[in-house]
């Protein structure tokens, strides 16, 4: 399919000009030719009308009372000279006065304008009747190179637009020149570059600032991708060196079966924490890509938070700990979640609050509902402990991330325990939440929509 137009804005533009300024003087042509073609009709018949009227007073001069046939040689001396100084004007007397001679005896042009008038002042039964016969030639020709004049100072002046106005086109664009010059530098290895924005174009302030949004978020995805293959390799290679070291220590020399198995043992255990990493990483990917949480029931949180209560009771009974509810005691919280994830993701809270809470100190477990006109409902977790300064607030809920292993105690985990919170609210349509209390006092939790709330979240998605 053929282009009708130019490829560039400027040379789209020149030509939008041209046309515009071609339309605009040739209207104005058109009413100046026409206007100027009547004014001319106008004013030459006002003027021969004025010719005519003194021809009629010089054959009054000439005859002097007398008829007009007696002095006819004379009126037609005068006549001719009146002809010669314009060839397009002709003049015809025709006399009624008795006489057998008369005046004017031709009559075989066919002029493009006639004018007559009557002497007055004769006697009873005479007439005397002065035709003035007029062609336009002169003034066709004078509108026709007026034609030519006016056509061709329309062209040139869309012509000269056109180009004057391409150049100033060309001017206008060259910020967004530059723009393009400037994205051309940028690369992966210049992630931190950006756009500066043009101060002579406004119009482009929004857009380099929406390109440069995009370049930060594409350098927070990129830098979180790198963060997150080193974190991958860093936390795949401590399993799968064990596994590979103890692996060739048992077979350096012929072993028992006891110590085979002792070593296999060992081996699955990595394997296992291996295989738990995968599912994690698996499970964020597709929370990543937008997945919801299926297999949705009513269920009452108040019975959840007492499940997985009991379920850490033994492990808080060996550390000295205890595990406090702090629960509506009469109203259900309904909301209409996935249990098993939801057990999952407080039991990464209560994990996280063991790993880096006070030991000694008890944990709790806290279920609130908003009000009516929120519609959402708050688990937390509390524990004591140092206070979290801002750089961790903000990426506590990232992949991998550890906070300062002063602040808890060493442990197997890989970093995805509050990463897989954030998750699951997500995927049921909440959010996440960290806040310091009272100094020493930490609460991690997430909010989740209740009732008509988390169904409506859900169906549209």
């Amino acid at each position: 399919m053929r282009r009708r137009w130019p490829g560039s804005i400027a040379g789209r533009l020149a030509g939008l000009f041209a046309l515009l300024s071609l339309g605009v003087f040739g209207l104005s042509a058109v009413v100046l030719y026409r206007d100027l073609k009547v004014e001319m009709a106008h004013e030459r018949q006002h003027a021969q009308r004025t010719k005519l009227e003194l021809v009629v007073q010089m054959i009054d001069r000439v005859r002097d009372g007398g008829p007009v046939s007696a002095h006819w040689p004379a009126i037609a001396q005068e006549l001719e000279v009146l002809h010669h100084s314009d060839r397009s004007t002709r003049f015809w007397v025709f006399c009624e006065e008795g006489s057998p001679q008369g005046c004017s005896q031709d009559w075989t042009e066919s002029p493009r304008q006639v004018f007559s008038q009557e002497l007055r002042g004769l006697p009873p039964g005479h007439r005397v009747r002065v035709v003035l016969g007029s062609e336009e030639g002169r003034m066709q020709d004078t509108l026709q190179r007026f034609a030519w004049l006016i056509g061709v100072v329309s062209l040139s002046g869309a012509l000269a637009l056109a180009l004057l106005g391409g150049a100033l086109v060309r001017w206008a664009l060259w910020p967004v020149r530059q723009l393009s010059e400037a994205t051309r530098t940028l690369g992966p290895d210049q992630l931190s570059q950006r756009l500066a924005v043009p101060d002579a174009a406004s119009e482009l302030h929004v857009l380099v600032q929406a390109f440069n949004g995009a370049l930060d978020r594409m350098e927070q995805a990129f830098v979180q991708l790198e963060t997150f293959n080193a974190n991958v390799a860093h936390e795949l290679r401590s399993p799968l060196s064990t596994l590979i070291g103890s692996t060739q220590v048992a077979l350096a020399r012929p072993r028992e079966v006891d110590e085979l198995q002792e070593v296999l043992a060992g081996n699955l255990e990595d394997a296992e924490r291996l295989a738990a990493m995968v599912r994690d990483m698996l499970f964020l990917a597709r929370a990543d890509h937008g997945a919801r949480a299926d297999a949705l029931q009513w269920v009452d949180l108040r019975a959840l938070v007492a499940e997985t209560a009991e379920f850490f009771e033994p492990l808080l009974e060996d550390e000295g700990r205890r595990l406090v509810q702090d629960v509506p005691e009469r109203d259900a919280v309904l909301a209409h979640v996935n249990p098993g994830l939801l057990k999952r993701a407080l039991s990464n809270l209560i994990a996280n609050a063991l790993q880096y809470g006070d030991p000694g100190e008890p944990i709790v477990i806290a279920l609130a509902a908003e009000p009516a006109a929120v519609r959402q409902c708050r688990l937390d977790v509390v524990n004591a402990g140092p206070p979290l300064d801002e750089a961790t607030r903000a990426r506590m809920f990232d992949r991998f991330y550890r906070a300062d292993v002063s602040r808890g105690r060493e442990g197997g985990h890989a970093g995805l325990g509050l990463a897989i919170v954030k998750a699951v609210a997500t995927m049921h349509g909440g959010s996440v939440h960290v806040r310091c209390h009272a100094p020493g006092r930490v609460c991690i939790g997430l909010s989740l929509p209740l009732a008509g709330t988390a169904r409506a979240a859900v169906t549209a998605a």
